[in-house]
């Protein structure tokens, strides 16, 4: 097994153990061989003693193993000094005469050292080599000059005096005791120094002197043969002494640290060494005055005190100049850290003179004129903000800050004669005794002003063309609605087919656009208008204007934008501009409403036909939110039941029937009430509705087809579409679903289609048309007339049945149109059935039966009626035309401006 250094201390430490008990063991059998048990004689009395101490110091080695491994080996090495006492004393009673004298006194020297060590290590938790040596130099300066002055005084006298000379077997007794009184000194300075455990340590070194004092005192009396008592004595005595030592071994068992550190007496220590040194001198002079020159072992004395002080000095030497390299090594750190830093720190005294700044910076403060340290910290500032950092930094002096601290947004001048700007703060630190003054710690901020003028403009500003953004805009808007004193008009432009120039030139033409369009509205501008670009192709102009400086602003504005624009490629675009103009008493105050207004006024010039500028108008306002809202409603019209199919008949002219009818759709809301289809079908074609209004219409009107076919009722109905659902290729789907599931015929089944839908995909339009045609259902022109189909596309479309437009058959003044007699010869040239629609006058009615129109549907045959009234008419009167009844004007309920394929 590999030994650890536990397992070395362990054994070392046992075979110390046996070797002392052997040698007590030893001792006390050749002792007690020699003596008669009557009696005590000096031989017994030592070795009864070195029993006695060999068993306190292994009671004490034991008790330090309860001791915190920290200070643990202190107190094993007091037990070792113990143990080493008593085996020197038990091996003098065994060993010759010589021997015994040689062995005691290394015994006694050993013992010495092992308690100076551990005198040495009892402050500290671990061995620290620099303390150890000043706590030993300084102890042993006291030591020795005390051993001096002790020896030559009244040792070397009192000695002469008893034994007259030195034997060899004196030394053993002589060094022993001058080595203690050096280790009284060692005890004594290091009692002095140290802050932690001092009473403890004090108890420690006198028990330790103790434990040394009667024991050599001992060992003297049974060698100088002195009475038996005596020598008993002192071995009682060291085995006391040896206990109370135990006894501050058990103390440390259970003494715990104090939490504040003791204070320092370095003035009581140096007084110590200075009176040692006294002492020492006077002596000298007491020895010349009184015997004359020092004797040879008394110079060897103070030749040792002479040698610790050199080493005291040589350290003192050494600390200095560890300090001094520490110093200027943090001073570099310092600096080295300062000059990465975006950041300085200066020292100030209280009159603000630098008394302190770093050797390297990243900013180096520097006054007009002469070095930075010894000049004012005020003239390191600009002037414009040197008054307001005065005051800060006087008020920061007489303590009317409640934080002692002075935070100043300042200008700094460096080496380079630049001005930075800076975030200072000045903490007040001259209550501290290392500073003394008031530490100005100067950040340079000018990089993240520059940051943020940067961002601030990045934010409030259009990259594209460097007009004011929309966030800028609402700003503006706000502070110029908010000043009573200026009139604010609000300009909201946007080109006028934009879109078809990113579309054929690309995005990167269309970024030149923009910014020549920005450039002639910038030419515009007065200094105190802003113009910005809110996105796209869409610009606005805030104008400190009254309502007729604005339009007329927007009228120049409008002809500049339809100039034509010349690019470096040397093409040229042709584009027009659009402006809405809104004032802040249209906006009532607040900006988003001017904005908006603004938007509408800009919404009514492009429906006006654009290339111009329009104002806002409350009108228009409430046109545009009542269509918004009919959207809304009507996106939920189905789910809540609210629409509903009215029928307005078609009668045959030959035998006087009703052969079908229209479908129309009608809404009643709740709310709203009753709503024109002039309303919500433009709206619902605007929001994309028409497709599921279609497909109601057809499965509604599909039922109606069903509940005739039940009753016996062969009339048709017809639904009106639009181009839009027919290019869906699901109606198609939807419409046969539908006449499947109600269960009637295709043919009874009508699609109007209006002819002016018919100018955008024709042969699209013609492929769907031919589909429901194959599936059955009937296809009607609508409008025939008003719309853009030729004879030739009338040619090609698959349609069964031309509906004669109202304005080809009615006048405004109740006549007949002279295209109508045209248009129903037409439509029987070309084999389709033909309705004449918008009869409303007798006048009409007699044209149409001249003209030999097979159909007619009018309001003066019959208005639009619930489904349960026309069932009614067609089971009970199916052969009813009525005749012509007076000419009444009458409201229709269509507009005439209406075209047919919105009535439903």
């Amino acid at each position: 097994m590999t030994p650890t250094p536990r397992r070395v201390r362990q054994l070392l430490s046992w075979t110390a153990t046996a070797a002392v008990w052997c040698s007590v063991l030893a001792a006390a059998v050749v002792v007690g061989s020699q003596t008669s048990l009557p009696s005590i004689d000096q031989d017994t009395a030592a070795a009864l003693g070195s029993i006695g101490v060999a068993g306190a110091g292994l009671l004490m080695w034991r008790a330090a193993g309860h001791v915190k491994p920290g200070r643990r080996i202190t107190y094993q090495l007091l037990a070792a000094g113990m143990q080493t006492t008593a085996a020197t004393v038990a091996a003098a009673c065994w060993l010759p005469n010589g021997l015994a004298d040689t062995v005691a006194g290394a015994g006694f020297a050993t013992a010495v050292v092992v308690w100076s060590l551990a005198l040495l290590r009892l402050p500290d938790n671990e061995w620290d080599p620099k303390a150890v040596q000043r706590r030993l130099v300084d102890g042993a300066f006291v030591g020795l000059c005390t051993l001096f002055a002790l020896w030559l005084l009244l040792g070397r006298p009192l000695f002469q005096a008893q034994r007259g000379h030195v034997t060899g077997g004196d030394f053993a007794i002589i060094i022993p005791t001058m080595m203690g009184v050096i280790l009284l000194g060692v005890g004594l300075t290091t009692t002095l120094r140290i802050r932690h455990w001092r009473r403890r340590h004090a108890l420690a070194h006198i028990a330790v002197f103790a434990v040394h004092f009667t024991g050599t005192a001992m060992y003297t009396a049974w060698q100088w043969t002195r009475p038996e008592e005596r020598v008993l004595w002192w071995s009682v005595a060291w085995v006391a002494t040896c206990t109370a030592l135990l006894a501050v071994t058990y103390f440390a068992r259970h003494r715990k640290a104090s939490p504040v550190d003791k204070p320092s007496y370095p003035g009581v220590h140096y007084t110590v060494l200075a009176g040692a040194a006294a002492i020492a001198a006077a002596a000298v002079l007491i020895n010349g005055a009184a015997s004359g020159p020092l004797p040879l072992d008394a110079a060897l004395v103070g030749l040792a005190a002479a040698a610790a002080l050199a080493a005291r000095l040589i350290l003192t030497f050494l600390d200095v100049h560890r300090v001094t390299v520490e110093a200027a090594a943090r001073q570099k750190r310092l600096s080295a850290i300062v000059g990465v830093a975006s950041d300085t720190v200066l020292v100030l005294d209280p009159d603000l003179k630098i008394t302190w700044a770093p050797e390297d910076s990243a900013l180096k403060p520097a006054p007009e004129s002469g070095p930075c340290l010894g000049a004012s910290f005020l003239d390191l500032v600009h002037i414009d903000d040197r008054r307001g950092a005065g005051e800060d930094l006087r008020a920061l002096l007489d303590g009317l800050s409640h934080t002692g601290q002075a935070h100043l947004n300042i200008r700094i001048r460096d080496v380079d004669s630049r001005w930075h700007h800076t975030e200072t703060v000045v903490t007040d630190l001259r209550g501290r005794p290392q500073v003394r003054g008031l530490v100005a710690r100067i950040e340079d901020v000018g990089a993240r002003r520059s940051l943020e003028t940067e961002l601030a403009r990045m934010a409030y500003t259009d990259p594209l063309t460097g007009l004011a953004n929309r966030r800028a805009l609402l700003q503006s808007l706000e502070d110029g609605v908010a000043a009573e004193e200026h009139q604010t008009a609000l300009l909201l432009l946007d080109l006028d087919g934009f879109k078809n120039v990113n579309d054929t030139r690309g995005h990167d033409f269309g970024d030149e656009l923009l910014v020549e369009v920005s450039r002639r509205i910038k030419e515009l501008l007065r200094p105190t208008d802003v113009g910005a670009r809110l996105g796209g192709d869409e610009f606005a102009i805030l104008l400190r204007a009254s309502r007729p400086e604005a339009v007329a602003t927007a009228k120049a504005l409008v002809a500049r934008l339809g100039e034509p624009y010349e690019f470096h490629d040397e093409s040229t675009v042709f584009t027009t501009g659009s402006v809405g103009i809104a004032t802040a008493a249209d906006g009532l105050g607040d900006p988003e409403i001017l904005l908006r207004n603004a938007d509408l006024a800009l919404r009514a010039a492009k429906q006006a036909g654009k290339n111009r500028h329009a104002t806002y108008d409350a009108e228009f306002d409430r046109l545009v939110r009542r269509k918004n809202e009919l959207t809304q409603e009507l996106r939920g019209a189905i789910a809540r039941d609210e629409l509903r199919l009215v029928f307005q008949p078609v009668f045959a002219i030959a035998d006087r029937t009703i052969v079908g009818a229209e479908a129309l759709l009608r809404w009643n809301h709740p709310r709203l009430g009753q709503v024109s289809p002039g309303e919500f079908i433009p709206a619902a074609t605007e929001s994309g509705l028409t497709q599921d209004l279609a497909v109601w219409t057809v499965n509604r009107a599909a039922e109606q087809l069903a509940a005739w076919h039940s009753a016996g009722i062969k009339a048709w109905i017809s639904v009106n579409v639009s181009v839009k659902e027919l290019h869906t290729h699901l109606f198609a789907t939807e419409v046969n679903t539908a006449l499947i599931a109600a269960g009637v015929p295709a043919k009874r089944l009508v699609l109007e289609v209006t002819e002016h839908d018919f100018s955008h995909q024709m042969n699209t339009l013609i492929a769907q048309l031919g589909a429901l045609r194959g599936a059955g259902v009937r296809i009607a022109l609508d409008d025939f007339g008003s719309g853009y189909s030729s004879l030739g596309q009338l040619d090609r479309l698959p349609v069964d049945i031309l509906k004669i437009d109202r304005d080809l058959i009615a006048k405004d003044d109740g006549g007949v149109g002279p295209l109508a007699a045209v248009t129903v010869e037409l439509g029987r040239l070309l084999g389709m059935e033909v309705i004449a629609e918008g009869v409303e006058t007798d006048t009409q009615l007699s044209a149409m039966i001249a003209a030999q129109a097979p159909l007619v549907q009018g309001y003066l045959l019959a208005k639009p009626m619930e489904p349960d009234d026309l069932t009614r008419w067609l089971t009970e009167e199916p052969k009813a035309l009525p005749p012509a009844p007076p000419l009444v004007p009458e409201p229709r309920d269509t507009p005439s401006d209406v075209p047919e394929s919105e009535k439903s």
